[in-house]
């Protein structure tokens, strides 16, 4: 699939107008709505704010998984803002489970209630200057993955602090993920560790 040819379905004369919107999710910032369009557009729910980018041309040789770059207009600062904070939020938070992604939709603006293609994407590098921000996007490879999906560990919680797993909703901001300080939240009965691994710890 190539999303450069929908200026070519555009040029068929039919009375209607096919776009390119992103919903971008960087975990340190609100969700970002963008569309390629001259005027904003209300798609489920969402305002898609007119914003100048390019999407390449979807990719991939032989075994590997697609890719395609998208480039951002940058001149007001406003992507390298989302970046920085980005940046800092992953030495905070770390990377586990943080990543950026972005869905892809392609509208018709004769009929806005559903997309005429959508494509879930995966952030895999990006890098910014004073003109663009270029995000290179990836779907997820299977050969990548780690099996299985979670590690496991007796007194270490590889869940989220505060994330549906977790389930704290407490006050305090911070988690050292042993089952102590889960105790001290009156939380160990969700503690993420697998404790009969070499363990007599009970919750």
């Amino acid at each position: 699939m190539k999303l450069t040819t929908i200026a070519d379905l555009n040029a068929l004369g039919t009375d209607s107008v096919l776009l390119v919107a992103l919903e971008i999710n960087i975990p340190s910032t609100p969700t970002i709505y963008v569309v390629n369009n001259s005027e904003n557009v209300i798609f489920k729910g969402n305002e898609y704010i007119a914003f100048p980018f390019e999407v390449g041309e979807i990719s991939a040789g032989k075994g590997e998984t697609p890719n395609f770059q998208i480039l951002l207009d940058n001149t007001s600062r406003a992507m390298s803002g989302y970046v920085m904070a980005y940046d800092a939020y992953l030495k905070q938070n770390g990377i586990d489970g943080n990543g950026i992604t972005c869905t892809v939709y392609v509208l018709n603006t004769n009929d806005l209630s559903e997309a005429v293609l959508t494509d879930y994407f995966q952030l895999t590098d990006f890098s910014t200057d004073n003109k663009a921000a270029t995000f290179n996007l990836g779907t997820e490879s299977l050969f990548n993955k780690t099996y299985p999906p979670r590690k496991m560990y007796a007194n270490f919680c590889s869940f989220k602090f505060k994330d549906g797993r977790c389930g704290y909703t407490g006050d305090l901001n911070t988690c050292n993920k042993t089952l102590s300080d889960c105790r001290a939240r009156n939380n160990s009965k969700r503690f993420g560790g697998f404790m009969g691994l070499g363990s007599g710890y009970r919750a």
